[in-house]
Parts: structure tokens; sequence; C-alpha cells
């Protein structure tokens, strides 16, 4: 027998917050709360960098409101167009692998495939311009339940499903053990 766990209890197994569990049920990225789908994620863990992802993956949080648009029922093109930006990146990150991540999950993989110019998005204090790029990503693979994980944990379907933890260096992804 499949019984619900309440949000609370489903959030303090898996050690996330209530706030973005429910986020994540309201995008229907976990779509029960019963132990299995919780247990899963507790056990997603966070991936950890090999030297070979140097200089490391551009990470793009989506912001996505769940009563606008779930994640779950978008087309690649339409997650691939929420990813566009604007981003403070450098020019260089042409062609780097991205995870784009809602709430901390890893929902799928890509790669950069162009950039435009830089446009000013705002004036700081001291009169300095700050600029930002919008991007187009293609997706390669998405994990549309995470509470389930790809078949094969290798290659790039490795960061489905697992949490990423961005450090202090930027958008590129110093993911920590």
């Amino acid at each position: 027998m499949r019984q619900s766990l309440p949000v609370a209890l489903a959030a303090r197994i898996a050690g996330i917050d209530r706030s973005s569990l429910a986020h994540l049920v309201d995008h229907g990225l976990v779509p029960t709360l019963d132990l299995d789908a919780v247990r899963s994620l507790a056990t997603s863990g966070e991936a950890a960098a090999r030297s070979s992802d140097d200089p490391g993956h551009l990470v793009i949080r989506l912001d996505i409101d769940p009563s606008e648009q779930r994640t779950v029922e978008m087309s690649d093109a339409r997650l691939s167009q929420a990813a566009e930006g604007p981003h403070r990146i450098p020019a260089s990150y042409r062609g780097r692998e991205a995870l784009l991540i809602v709430r901390g999950f890893v929902i799928a993989t890509g790669r950069v495939d162009s950039m435009g110019g830089p446009v000013v998005q705002r004036t700081d204090r001291r009169g300095r311009e700050i600029t930002a790029r919008s991007i187009s990503v293609s997706i390669e693979e998405r994990l549309n339940n995470l509470s389930t994980r790809p078949s094969k944990a290798a290659g790039k379907s490795r960061w489905l499903g697992r949490r990423a933890r961005v450090g202090t260096g930027g958008p590129v992804l110093p993911v920590g053990s």
C-alpha cells in the first residue's frame, strides 16, 4: 500500500527544506510523496566533480513559476527558451556543457550553442556598467521525475537527479563531493 507522506515529514526525510520540496511537487518533478520517492530524493546526493570535467559546467537555475508553467509539461524547446538569460558570463563559455537545475536538483543536461553580445543590464554604485549575454542552450537529456534514476548513471546522465552545489566561483560548477 502506497501512502502519501505530509510535505513537512517528507522534506525532513529527504534532507531538503519544505518549500523546495513543495516547489518540486508543484512542478511535477516529484509526482507522489510516498516513502520510495522520498528515499530516492534523500539518496540523490551531490555529484562529485572529476578532473576531466574541467573547466566545469555552466549551471543555469530555472526560476519558473509552477502556476504559469510546469517543468514536466514543457517541451525541450520551451525549456531551452526558459534558460536563455540574460546571464553574466564571458564569451568563452560558448560550447560549454550546461546543467539546468530547479531548486538545486539537476533536471536536464545540455550545451551552450550560441551567445549574444553583451547588453548593459544596470549601473552599479560606482558608475560601472553591468553587462549580461543571452544564450542558446540545446537540451541533450532530461529527467521529468526526480524520484527515478536514469538506467545508466555514467557519462553526462550521472548528473541527472543529483543535487548541484554551486561554489563561489561564479556560474561554473565546482561541484563539491
